[in-house]
C-alpha cells in the first residue's frame, strides 16, 4: 500500500478509466469511499480530469498511463502497480481497432485486439491475484460485449473473438480463486449509450430497434452491477457471465 493511499479503505484498479464506462466505474467506487487507481492510453488531460472529481469527493486517486499494444509499457504498469495493495481489478479497457471484413484482416490488426482485449487482462490479473488470496479477499471484474455472445459482424469478428476469449479467463481465474474468496465475474454491456456507440449515428436506429427494450443502456447501469459484482457487496457470486443489454 502506497503511503498516500487510505489504509483504512478498499482500493480498485480501472483500466480504461477515461471512457464513458470506466469513468462512470471508478466515479462509483469512489461514492462508495473506495481508493481509486486509473489506467488511461493518451488521454492525460481527461484522466486528470476524473482524478479531480474524485478526490473532491474526498477519495484518493492515482492515474497510470500505459498502451497496451506495448509490452515495454505492461510491464512498468505491472511494477507500478505491486507496489499497491489491490483490493478490485476492473478489466474495462478494450479495443476496436479496425472494422474490416475477416478476409482482410491481417495479423498485426487480429494481434493488437487480442493484446489489450484479452492479454493483458490476464496478464494483470496473474500479478495481482496471489496477494489477493493471501489476505482472503479480492474481486476481478472482466468487461466483456453482448458481441462475445453472438459473435460480431463480419466486420468485428476479431473483436468478439477476443471478447469471448476473456470469458474463458474469467471462468479459469474463478475457479483458481474461489475458496480463498477471490471472486471473479464477466459483465456483458450491450448498446451503451458511449462515444464509442455515437461514432455509428447511421446505423443506431436499426442496430436499438432490434433491442427488446428498445433504447441504449447508459454507463450507470453497467457501474452499479460491475460496483456490486466488484465491491465487498458481492460475497458469493463467482464464474458468472452478467448480460446488461435491454433484453437481447
Amino acid at each position: 500500500m502506497k503511503k498516500d493511499m487510505c489504509i483504512d479503505k478498499k482500493t480498485v484498479f480501472v483500466t480504461g478509466g477515461t471512457s464513458d464506462i470506466g469513468r462512470e466505474i471508478a466515479l462509483t467506487f469512489a461514492k462508495n469511499g473506495w481508493n481509486i487507481l486509473i489506467h488511461y492510453n493518451s488521454n492525460k488531460k481527461k484522466a486528470e480530469e476524473v482524478s479531480k472529481v474524485i478526490k473532491n469527493l474526498g477519495c484518493v486517486c492515482s492515474i497510470f498511463k500505459a498502451d497496451f499494444t506495448s509490452e515495454k509499457q505492461i510491464k512498468l504498469l505491472i511494477d507500478e502497480i505491486e507496489g499497491f495493495q489491490i483490493d478490485s481489478l476492473i478489466n474495462n479497457a478494450g479495443t476496436y481497432i479496425e472494422g474490416r471484413h475477416y478476409r482482410e484482416l491481417g495479423l498485426e490488426i487480429i494481434n493488437k485486439t487480442f493484446m489489450v482485449n484479452t492479454f493483458v487482462p490476464l496478464l494483470l490479473s496473474a500479478a495481482l491475484i496471489d496477494k489477493m488470496k493471501r489476505k482472503g479477499f479480492g474481486r476481478i471484474v472482466n468487461i466483456s460485449s453482448v458481441a462475445a455472445k453472438y459473435g460480431g459482424s463480419s466486420y468485428s469478428v476479431h473483436y468478439g473473438a477476443s471478447k469471448r476469449a476473456l470469458e474463458g479467463i474469467t471462468k479459469s481465474l474463478a475457479k483458481d480463486g474461489a475458496e480463498y474468496n477471490v471472486l471473479v465475474n464477466t459483465v456483458r454491456p450491450g448498446v451503451i449509450d458511449t462515444d464509442f456507440h455515437r461514432k455509428f449515428p447511421k446505423d443506431m436506429d436499426k442496430r436499438i430497434a432490434m433491442i427488446p427494450a428498445k433504447k441504449m443502456g447508459t454507463s450507470l447501469d453497467i457501474a452499479e452491477i460491475v460496483y456490486y459484482l466488484g465491491s465487498e457487496k458481492n460475497n458469493y457470486i463467482t464464474n458468472e457471465i452478467i448480460t446488461v443489454a435491454g433484453g437481447e
